[in-house]
């Protein structure tokens, strides 16, 4: 019981981290990312927190291939490792 409940403040904690770098909120201020979370087909891979579901829509594989931010988004999942110590 409390595994669960660490393991949603640790989740918590990354996300708190990672909304306070501003690389990051540039990044999600992109009118192309912008774009994407407008489409509500994405938005619902999204709610349903399916990992898979979301990495293989096809807007998304779009844009993880976009050279303009295939390297911004690539810096994320390592933002939120490096600051979590």
């Amino acid at each position: 019981m409390f595994g669960k409940f660490q393991d949603l403040m640790k989740q918590w904690q990354a996300v708190q981290r990672i909304m306070k770098d501003e690389s990051f909120r540039s990044l999600v201020r992109h009118p192309k990312i912008q774009a994407l979370l407008s489409d509500p087909a994405v938005l619902e891979a999204f709610k349903s927190k399916d990992f898979v579901k979301i990495a293989q829509h096809p807007k998304v594989l779009s844009l993880m291939q976009d050279p303009e931010l295939a390297p911004l988004l690539a810096q994320v999942p390592s933002k939120v490792k490096d600051n979590s110590t």
